[in-house]
């Protein structure tokens, strides 16, 4: 990916230009009339710019037209690479396991942990590598992984060319991370090397979820996150278990254990995943600046429910958006996520008391209180394009201070992609960023 190698993906909808040529050169200077800048929402434009790129990184963006010796691409919609945000790339095994008949009960538990348990570190790259090929595939340059054998995760991404902020996962509660939570936290600290970041390989700690992990370990986790300046990767309020067992071990929510240890205090980026069971209060515990939520639409509908990211926005946090693994969604396409996010807020309609009414009886008045409620509902969605990229460029970009991607801009590793607007995929390309 970027100037390492390219992504031929689905349908065609990703190619990189000569990419055999691109991975093996240290300078590169792109050009395209269709480039797109900005790493927030209300600054994303496209516009015809030159990209200068060295040893895999971007040194400049010169707005205007190419220069002698740039490679043209013309047309063509030079992007970033997607940000997955969070996945388990190894648990890509399962994909197909999670029938119905296993979804009545907490997944993780029942399913996963059985398989986990007889895991080991050669199993976990190589199916790790299986999953990164496929992010490739989907246009995804980035992850953030959160899995047990780190290291092993580590190393499938980089022979893929994948970039990714990988935690290993941390258990000493319950759960198959037990018997090697210390080699988990050192195998953190070993990630965390020039070595590893000069292949696009960045650490971060990664506590599983307020059940498995005791205070201890989280605020031993932390000490390592803010002695190392990487961030934290947990799940957090994910299922009603893991909400009952706080309720029942503490008297509080998840996120209100967390802000009554001080783990929310600390100076540390973190990134909380899933939040399905928080309460109004709990999302005003946040810190804009410091915590950031994950959403899995796709995933989040077989062990759960969609988490209602309208009300994450209500609140002023940031959010991203990431796949989960391949066993619990069936595929590592974060443009799927958006198309569902896109429509998620209108589902509200079809199991309102308005609509119940309305089939009831159909009259105008019933007409009128469904359409009032659907209008209300659209326009509390996320369904700006720009705000939805946003969620998979610019926001998870800016998670880890050690690797910047999810924009075109100068210091930002070059994890870019190059899509045809003329390709039926995407056609009709008049806006291009709803097209993505």
């Amino acid at each position: 990916m970027g100037a390492r190698a390219g992504a031929l993906g689905t349908r065609c909808r990703y190619r990189a230009a000569d990419a055999a040529g691109v991975s093996a050169l240290s300078e590169l200077n792109l050009h395209s009339k269709q480039c797109l800048l900005g790493r927030s929402a209300e600054e994303l434009r496209l516009e015809p710019a030159r990209v200068r790129i060295r040893d895999g990184f971007i040194v400049a963006v010169e707005p205007g037209d190419a220069q002698a010796g740039d490679h043209e691409l013309g047309d063509q919609i030079l992007a970033p690479a997607f940000v997955n945000a969070h996945t388990h790339l190894a648990l890509h095994s399962c994909r197909g396991l999670t029938e119905a008949r296993l979804l009545k009960g907490n997944l993780v538990e029942d399913l996963f942990y059985r398989v986990e348990e007889q895991l080991e570190a050669a199993d976990v790259e190589a199916f790790a590598r299986v999953a990164a090929l496929e992010c490739l595939l989907h246009g995804v340059g980035t992850v953030f992984d959160h899995y047990y054998h780190g290291v092993a995760t580590a190393r499938a991404a980089r022979d893929c060319g994948l970039a990714a902020v990988v935690a290993p996962t941390l258990q000493d509660r319950h759960g198959p991370g037990i018997a090697i939570a210390e080699r988990a936290l050192q195998e953190t600290a070993d990630l965390d090397s020039e070595a590893w970041r000069a292949d696009g390989i960045v650490a971060a700690v990664g506590p599983h979820a307020t059940d498995t992990v005791s205070a201890d370990l989280w605020g031993r986790a932390l000490d390592l996150a803010e002695e190392r300046n990487i961030p934290l990767h947990a799940h957090v309020a994910q299922s009603a278990q893991e909400a009952s067992r706080c309720l029942d071990e503490h008297g509080c929510s998840p996120l209100q254990w967390l802000q009554r240890e001080g783990f929310l205090d600390r100076p540390v980026q973190q990134l909380l995943v899933h939040a399905l069971f928080v309460s109004t209060e709990d999302l005003q515990r946040l810190d804009p600046a410091q915590q950031m939520l994950c959403a899995n639409p796709y995933s989040q509908m077989q062990f759960g429910f969609p988490a209602a990211v309208a009300e994450w926005s209500a609140a002023g946090l940031d959010w991203v958006v990431g796949t989960d693994c391949g066993a619990s969604n069936d595929g590592m396409d974060v443009q799927k996520e958006l198309r569902l996010l896109a429509g998620q807020q209108t589902w509200s309609v079809t199991y309102s008391a308005e609509r119940a009414a309305m089939a009831q009886t159909l009259d105008a008045g019933s007409v009128a209180a469904v359409e009032e409620l659907r209008v209300r509902a659209d326009r509390e969605g996320e369904l700006d394009a720009a705000t939805l990229l946003h969620r998979v460029w610019g926001a998870p970009g800016r998670l880890s201070p050690q690797l910047r991607t999810g924009a075109i801009e100068a210091g930002a590793r070059a994890q870019l992609i190059v899509l045809d607007p003329e390709h039926p995929a995407l056609w009709p390309a008049t806006n291009p960023l709803r097209a993505l």
